[in-house]
């Protein structure tokens, strides 16, 4: 269950986050301050792998609908 933590940062912040707790880190550093090191840590790493997920997922609803016919059509090959 992601946290309330989690929507206060943008995507490319999750992505740069390394999730070992670093000092350089404003991510690490609001879950540690709010939870603590050790359960902050824990909530972080849960979260992080939650956006990591969040993004795939929305990859496979665009496969999804291209096989269904219903995604972008594109043409290719040369034109007549």
């Amino acid at each position: 269950m992601p946290t309330e933590l989690m929507e206060r940062f943008s995507r490319k912040q999750w992505k740069d986050c390394c999730g070992k707790g670093c000092k350089k880190c404003e991510i690490a550093q609001a879950y540690i301050g709010e939870y603590g090191k050790k359960e902050g840590l824990e909530l972080l790493n849960q979260d992080r792998d939650a956006a990591k997920k969040g993004k795939g997922a929305k990859k496979g609803h665009a496969k999804a609908q291209k096989a269904d016919g219903k995604g972008r059509k594109g043409k290719k090959g040369k034109k007549k």
